[in-house]
C-alpha cells in the first residue's frame, strides 16, 4: 500500500494519515456503526477540522463549507475504505471513496545517516 494515495484529490488525505483522520472523526462526535465488520465511523468535520491532521489538505478544502467524512475499518484495525462528500455553498457537491485492499507486511524504514 503506498503512502501517497489520497481521497477526493487535492483535498485529500494521505494514506499515512488515515489512522488520525478517523482520530480526528472520533474527536467530532462521530458516529459508530457496528455490528458488522468492517465497522463504520462517520462524522461531519470542517476543513479548519481537517487542516489539524494534514495544513495543506485543510486549505484545499477551504472552499467547502462542510465534510460529511466516512471511515470503514477492518477486524485488524485497518482503514480499509474512506468516503468524503465535500459541501459546497455555490457549487454542486462532491464525493470522493478510497477502497484499500491488498495489505503488505509492515517494512523497516530507517533514517538516512547526516551527510
Amino acid at each position: 500500500m503506498a503512502g501517497i494515495s489520497c481521497v477526493g484529490g487535492q483535498g485529500g488525505i494521505p494514506v499515512d494519515r488515515l489512522p488520525q483522520y478517523v482520530h480526528l472523526m472520533l474527536g467530532h462526535s462521530a458516529s459508530i456503526h457496528q455490528g458488522s465488520e468492517p465497522v463504520r465511523v462517520s462524522a461531519r468535520l470542517t476543513p479548519k477540522d481537517i487542516e489539524s491532521v494534514d495544513k495543506a489538505v485543510g486549505r484545499n478544502l477551504g472552499p467547502a463549507t462542510t465534510i460529511d467524512a466516512e471511515a470503514w475499518i477492518d477486524e485488524k484495525g485497518r482503514v480499509v475504505r474512506v468516503r468524503q462528500e465535500m459541501h459546497f455553498a455555490s457549487n454542486p457537491d462532491i464525493q470522493g471513496t478510497l477502497t484499500l485492499t491488498d495489505f503488505k507486511s509492515a517494512i523497516s524504514v530507517s533514517t538516512p545517516d547526516a551527510r
